[in-house]
């Protein structure tokens, strides 16, 4: 990575936090590497062992050949293009790092990037073109959630990798679960519960939804209220609001949010449905009166279109914040990008550059690009590779990433010229991830 250019000033406070519960998860990831949770540190341990060692046999088992080709389609156009945008670069530099260092194996990568146009029939179409024209041997994407459910039954049946970068519905590693699919990023399940831990440490007990009317929306609030209602047995649910996804007036939900007066709303809103309902709400005051807490809208896609008039006091999260942790690694990468590319890299970009690097330590820990070998190595035991935002472990049950996720506090920043959180709390993978009887209940139905 390129290492010089890096900003200065990018430091930001992480808390760490092991109260009594419900917030006694609540752990520092900026500091996972060196002290999280001892079960965590011995997964990780064991996972990294367990890819040095088998290291040597991935070096020896390909000479230079064809290239390794991955076929990546995410939503590049419209209202929510930047995260295809972001995903699509961060892709290109990881790719050029990887070739830079010597490919996987001894050959070289190389990435397609097409746009999804959010349309199933596009995503489909790709796939088939990458597969049987690109001979693509791996697939990655796409955004959305309804779209990544076709294209992962179009891998099963094709018996191709899928790496999920974006799309965050976990029954794509739950109901839905097959060989071929990975979920390189936390998934919805894990947003929604850890909001719930977050929320249970708070005063607040009435609570409403505001999210957008599709399965996202709908799942987020189902998820959170069931975890928070089994951490804070008192609280209560008093109202729930679906506008329509992408909608363009929000007056009557803004209206009906200052009718209800809750203490708190979960608001699984995203992108520009975010940005057009902060915009919307903002003149009203409704920010001073109720906590707000969305999980997505920590994306780069939301605060910077806010710009100074986000709002002081919100919570937000998302799977990447560039200024977290503060690590070389995420220093080299923030610079490289940024350098690369004129801008700050979003989540999308950290959590897809992730992802083509888990497929560079698969591969090299089955010496294959065989989909079944890359299977059988990865579920034989965990498989732990270094990210910006710290370790990602890749569990074998479920093909599922485990991993923290991060909330802090909107602040205004005269840096940026945007707001970020200028303090995190990472409430911990292990925690948040489906527990042994979850996974005995999801295996039990393949």
């Amino acid at each position: 990575m390129v290492g010089s250019g890096w900003p200065q000033g990018l430091g930001v406070a992480v808390t760490r936090r092991i109260p009594a519960r419900p917030g006694r998860v609540m752990a520092c990831k900026a500091e996972a590497n060196k002290g999280g949770s001892m079960k965590e540190n011995a997964l990780i341990r064991g996972a990294v062992g367990a890819g040095l060692a088998l290291m040597w046999l991935a070096g020896a088992a390909w000479a230079a050949g064809t290239p390794i080709k991955i076929g990546a389609m995410f939503i590049s156009s419209g209202k929510v293009g930047g995260y295809g945008v972001h995903g699509c670069q961060a892709i290109q530099l990881a790719v050029e790092e990887i070739n830079a260092a010597g490919g996987i194996l001894g050959r070289q990568v190389v990435a397609l990037c097409e746009d999804t146009k959010l349309k199933k029939d596009v995503v489909l179409s790709l796939a088939e073109r990458f597969v049987n024209q690109d001979k693509v041997d791996f697939l990655m994407g796409p955004t959305s959630s309804g779209l990544a459910m076709a294209l992962s039954e179009f891998a099963k049946t094709h018996k191709k990798i899928l790496v999920t970068t974006q799309a965050a519905t976990d029954a794509l590693t739950g109901a839905k679960l097959h060989p071929y699919i990975f979920s390189t990023l936390s998934n919805a399940m894990m947003h929604a519960r850890s909001g719930a831990y977050l929320m249970a440490s708070k005063p607040y007990k009435r609570y409403m939804v505001i999210g957008p009317n599709y399965n996202y929306g709908h799942s987020s609030w189902k998820m959170f209220k069931e975890k928070l209602q089994q951490l804070r047995p008192d609280v209560e649910f008093v109202g729930e609001l679906f506008p329509k996804f992408l909608a363009k007036d929000y007056s009557a939900e803004i209206k009906k949010i200052q009718e209800i007066k809750p203490d708190a709303v979960w608001s699984p809103l995203w992108g520009g449905d975010a940005v057009t309902f902060i915009k919307q709400a903002l003149p009203t005051g409704i920010f001073k009166t109720v906590k707000f807490a969305f999980p997505c809208a920590g994306a780069l896609e939301v605060l910077v279109p806010m710009g100074k008039d986000m709002p002081d006091g919100v919570y937000v999260s998302s799977r990447y914040f560039f200024t977290s942790p503060q690590s070389d690694l995420n220093r080299r990468f923030v610079a490289a990008y940024q350098k690369k590319f004129k801008q700050y890299p979003d989540y999308m970009a950290g959590e897809t550059y992730a992802g083509v690097y888990f497929l560079k330590a698969a591969v090299e820990r089955a010496g294959s690009l065989d989909a079944d070998k890359i299977v059988a190595a990865v579920e034989r035991e965990p498989l732990a590779w270094d990210t910006p935002e710290g370790y990602k472990i890749m569990r074998g049950e479920d093909h599922q990433v485990v991993e923290d996720c991060l909330w802090g506090e909107t602040a205004p920043n005269q840096k940026y010229g945007f707001s970020i959180p200028q303090n995190f709390i990472a409430i911990q993978g292990v925690e948040i991830c489906r527990d042994q009887a979850e996974l005995a209940a999801v295996r039990a139905k393949k």
